[in-house]
């Protein structure tokens, strides 16, 4: 396989991990965020959740992974980047670290809406 062959292809194939990550997230926590949704009074709250938690899962997880400069801060030339597959290598795992945080950060939004979104339930 070649340099510019490998680039391509471990591109895409960390693209699809991480989507893949996601979407594996959104099916853990489905259940509970269901449960969540359920619990809450009829209104716009449950509309909110059971329609923005699986897009915004893929969109944070899809914009990090997506985020990562193979070119970065030393400005690598095209040619360089392609004749290191460590360089490669390590950009990949940069973008699946970078995933796996924004999940992380997903949750913790959604943690914070679904706290206001009960304690706005509750008060009515």
């Amino acid at each position: 396989m070649s340099n510019e062959t490998y680039l391509i292809a471990a591109y895409f194939v960390v693209v699809v991990i991480c989507l893949g990550i996601s979407v594996a997230a959104y099916l853990w926590l489905r259940g509970p965020m269901q449960g969540v949704a359920d619990s809450l009074r009829r209104g716009n709250w449950e509309k909110i959740i059971r329609r923005g938690f699986p897009i915004s899962m893929v969109l944070f997880v899809a914009s990090a992974c997506l985020s990562v400069s193979y070119y970065g801060c030393e400005v690598k030339k095209y040619s360089d980047i392609v004749n290191d597959r460590s360089y490669i290598t390590a950009k990949n795992a940069e973008q699946i670290s970078k995933s796996l945080d924004a999940v992380i950060w997903s949750v913790a939004l959604w943690s914070v809406i679904l706290a206001v979104a009960l304690r706005a339930s509750r008060r009515t």
